[in-house]
């Protein structure tokens, strides 16, 4: 039998890590930890027809095999995609809010340590929060728009990761959640026109074609909703 420190760990078909969990939080099965990763079904089918794959190591494995992928120091992606870029999906409203006040983004893991100060492109996820419509912190900010003019789908914003902290009592309130990391976006600017992307869990590599689209001009007055595809 495995220990309780045993990982699920997904897969891309170049062997990069791109989800983590331990066992005794995503359930033993191997299902029910994809499913944990990629809720929709349909993503898992797709993921499934191009290589992707779902596979438990022990924590010495993890920490050999893909330890390097989480902290962006492994060459699974070299050569194909620019590792000074990575894009970080967000659901709405909380993708807007850190737009429009909210200081932190709270994550399970740090920053990779790699990537500390490399610019990063804010995707919009194609799902809302519901709960965070609800959230007094967000309903609290000015101009937050009706629940079906959130821009999803897109990368909607540029700016760098400027590093971040495990959570203190009390510290980046009224955003920073306790026992998590608070990220430190810094500089981040909205694009005129949002950049249809399909998203991913972690700190992806956006494709090529999306980093040309981006721009880093100031937010234009009334440009409208979007939304696309994932």
């Amino acid at each position: 039998m495995s220990s309780p420190g045993d990982h699920w760990v997904r897969l891309d078909p170049a062997g990069c890590a791109h989800s983590s969990a331990y066992v005794d939080e995503a359930g033993a099965l191997a299902e029910d930890a994809y499913r944990r990763f990629v809720p929709k079904l349909a993503d898992r089918r797709r993921e499934a027809a191009d290589g992707w794959t779902l596979v438990r190591l022990t924590h010495q494995n993890w920490l050999t095999q893909c330890g390097p992928c989480f902290y962006g120091t492994c060459t699974h992606q070299s050569g194909a995609k620019t590792p000074e870029v990575r894009a970080l999906t967000v659901r709405q409203p909380w993708a807007w809010a850190l737009l429009n006040g909210k200081a932190v983004e709270n994550r399970s893991w740090p920053v990779p340590a790699a990537l500390t100060g490399s610019t990063v492109l804010l995707h919009a996820g194609k799902d809302l929060d519901r709960a965070g419509l609800r959230d007094p912190r967000v309903t609290a900010l000015p101009g937050l728009p009706a629940r079906g003019n959130f821009t999803t789908g897109a990368v909607i914003a540029v700016g760098r990761l400027a590093g971040c902290h495990f959570a203190k009592a009390g510290c980046c309130a009224p955003w920073g959640e306790a026992e998590v990391y608070h990220w430190e976006l810094a500089g981040l600017q909205a694009l005129p026109e949002p950049v249809a992307a399909v998203g991913r869990l972690g700190l992806w590599h956006p494709p090529a074609e999306v980093i040309a689209a981006i721009t880093t001009r100031p937010k234009e007055e009334n440009a409208g909703d979007h939304s696309y595809g994932d």
